[in-house]
């Protein structure tokens, strides 16, 4: 369902109720510029987005050829340093 800006301006709760119903384009000009969705559905595409960064940063580690217990051990080296480092004397 697409409707114009002045549209969902203008009665922002009916569209909000209707939102259940299925994702809302408001659009300017006639292009989109913005979505409603259900917060539920928000929150899987943020699940998706989530896991598809994770399956990215597996195949970037796979390709390097670092470990997961290398990296453990380097992201721990570099925290104790920060903290060593940010503490005041």
């Amino acid at each position: 369902m697409y409707i114009s800006v002045a549209e969902a301006h203008n009665r922002l709760s009916r569209w909000l109720k209707k939102v259940r119903e299925g994702p809302i384009t408001i659009t300017k000009r006639g292009k989109p510029v913005g979505v409603l969705i259900a917060p539920e559905e928000y929150e899987e595409l943020r699940r998706v987005q989530a896991y598809l960064q994770m399956l990215r940063l597996s195949q970037s580690l796979r390709e390097s050829g670092v470990t997961a217990g290398e990296l453990f051990q380097t992201s721990r080296e570099e925290l104790e340093e920060r903290r060593w480092s940010s503490t005041p004397a």
